[in-house]
C-alpha cells in the first residue's frame, strides 16, 4: 500500500512554515512591541513574507487537489486517509497560532481607529477570516476524497456522507470530521486499530494531577474557613501557588487541544469495535477524576467575581451602595463582566471531558439499547454542569444492566451487536 504522498507532505510542511511565521507575527506584535504598529516598514516587510508564503502555499495546495482526484480515481483509499491524516494534524498548529495573531491583529487595528469607532478592526477582522478559510479549504482535499471514495463503493452512507462532507468545511469541526472519517476508512481497509490502555485513560491521567493539587488546596480553604487557625506568609503562599491547577489544565484541554484530540480519536476508535464496556468505563473514569478540579475552579471563580464585583464597593466604604439602581446596575455589569468569561472557560474546559460519555450514548443508540427519549435527554445532560456527572454515572450504570442481562441470556453479543 501507498503510504502518504510526497505532495501530502509537502502541503505538510508548508503548514509548518506557515505556523512558525505566525508565531513570529504573534510574538512581535505581543511581545516585541506589545499592540503597537507604528513603523510602516515593519508593517510592509511583514506583509511582504506573509504574502510570499501565501502565494506559495496555495501553489502547493493546487498540486495537493489534483493530488487528492488522482488518488480518487485509482481507489488508493489507504494513501488518502494517510496523507488526510497527516493534512488535518498538522494544521492545527497553524490555524490555533493564526488565531492568536487575529486577535492581536484586530486589537491593533481597532484601537488606532478611534474616530470610526473601531470599524477598521472589524475590516481586518474579516479579511483575515477571509485569507484563513482559503488556507483552510485545500486541507480538506484529500478528506473528502476520501469520503468519496468510501460512498463510492457503498462503504458509508448518505447521512455520514452528507454531515462529514460539510463539516469539512468548517472551522474546527473540520478536524473532527477529519478524524473520523480517517478511522472509518481504516475500518474499511481493516487496518484500524484499538486505542491502547494509556490512550484511553489520557485524558483521566491528565486530569489527576489538576484534581490532586485541588484536593489539597480544597482542604487548606477548609481547615482555615472552619478552624480559623494562625496563617503565615507560607501558608497564604503555598495557598496561592495550589491554584496553577487550574490555569494548567485549561491550558491542556483548551488552549494546546492535544488531549481532547487524542481522546477523540480513541472513542471513535472504541465506537467502531463495538466496545460499549471501555467507554463506559472511561466515561466514568474521566467524569470521576475531574471532580475536585472542578469544584476547585468553581470556588476560585466565585471568588474573582465577588472580588471584581465588591472591590469598588469597598474602596468606597460602601458609600457605593447608596447611589440608588443605577449604581447597583454597573456593579451587577461588573459581576457580570467577570463571570462570563469564567464561565466560558470553565464550559470549554467541561467539553472534552463528555466526549467519552456521548460516544457511548451514540453507539447505544445505534444499536437501539436506549430508547430516543433517554438518548435526547443524556444528551442535554452531558452538555450541563454538575449534570454531565450524574448523567454519565447513569448511562454506566444501564450499560452494566445491558451487560448483565445479556450474560444471564447466555448470548453476550446479543444486546450490543
Amino acid at each position: 500500500m501507498e503510504s502518504t504522498t510526497r505532495t501530502a507532505r509537502a502541503l505538510a510542511v508548508s503548514l509548518v512554515l506557515g505556523a512558525i511565521l505566525m508565531a513570529w507575527v504573534a510574538s512581535g506584535i505581543g511581545v516585541t512591541s506589545p499592540f503597537e504598529a507604528d513603523d510602516p516598514g515593519e508593517l510592509s516587510a511583514t506583509y511582504a513574507v506573509l504574502g510570499a508564503w501565501l502565494v506559495a502555499y496555495l501553489l502547493v495546495a493546487a498540486l495537493a487537489a489534483i493530488d487528492a482526484g488522482r488518488l480518487a480515481r485509482s481507489g488508493e483509499l489507504d494513501a488518502l486517509q494517510q496523507s488526510a491524516n497527516l493534512v488535518k494534524l498538522v494544521a492545527i498548529a497553524f490555524f490555533a497560532l493564526n488565531f492568536v495573531v487575529l486577535a492581536e491583529a484586530v486589537a491593533v487595528t481597532g484601537s488606532n481607529d478611534r474616530d470610526r469607532f473601531g470599524l477598521d478592526g472589524f475590516a481586518a477582522a474579516l479579511l483575515f477570516m477571509v485569507l484563513t478559510y482559503v488556507v483552510l479549504l485545500p486541507t480538506s482535499a484529500y478528506g473528502v476524497a476520501c469520503l468519496t471514495q468510501l460512498r463510492k463503493f457503498g462503504q458509508i452512507g448518505r447521512t455520514f456522507f452528507a454531515i462529514n462532507l460539510v463539516l469539512h468545511f468548517l472551522f474546527v469541526l473540520d478536524v473532527l470530521s477529519g478524524i473520523v472519517v480517517v478511522e472509518v476508512a481504516r475500518d474499511r481497509l481493516g487496518t484500524a486499530r484499538r486505542p491502547s490502555a494509556v490512550l484511553r485513560n489520557l485524558l483521566a491521567i491528565v486530569l489527576a494531577p489538576g484534581s490532586a493539587v485541588a484536593i489539597v488546596w480544597l482542604a487548606c480553604v477548609v481547615i482555615y474557613y472552619w478552624f480559623d487557625p494562625p496563617a503565615s506568609a507560607f501558608f497564604w503562599d503555598g495557598m496561592q501557588q495550589l491554584t496553577i491547577s487550574t490555569p494548567a489544565e485549561f491550558f491542556l484541554l483548551v488552549l494546546v487541544p492535544v488531549v481532547p484530540l487524542i481522546t477523540f480519536r480513541a472513542a471513535v476508535q472504541l465506537f467502531l469495535s463495538d466496545d460499549v464496556d471501555a467507554l463506559s468505563r472511561s466515561a466514568r473514569t474521566v467524569k470521576l477524576t475531574m471532580i475536585p478540579l472542578f469544584v476547585q475552579n468553581f470556588v476560585l471563580c466565585v471568588f474573582v467575581v465577588a472580588v471584581v464585583a465588591f472591590f469598588p464597593v469597598i474602596i468606597t466604604r460602601g458609600a457605593l451602595l447608596e447611589g440608588g439602581p443605577l449604581v447597583l446596575t454597573v456593579l451587577g455589569t461588573i459581576a457580570a463582566a467577570g463571570f462570563v468569561p469564567a464561565l466560558i472557560g470553565t464550559y470549554l474546559m467541561m467539553l472534552p471531558t463528555s466526549i467519552y460519555s456521548i460516544t457511548c450514548l451514540i453507539l447505544l443508540a445505534r444499536h437501539r439499547a436506549i430508547s430516543p427519549r433517554f438518548f435526547a435527554i443524556h444528551l442535554i445532560l452531558q452538555l450541563v454542569f454538575v449534570t454531565d456527572i450524574i448523567s454519565t454515572l447513569v448511562i454506566a450504570h444501564r450499560v452494566h444492566q445491558l451487560q448483565s442481562t445479556a450474560s444471564r441470556r447466555t448470548e453476550p453479543t446479543a444486546v450490543l451487536s
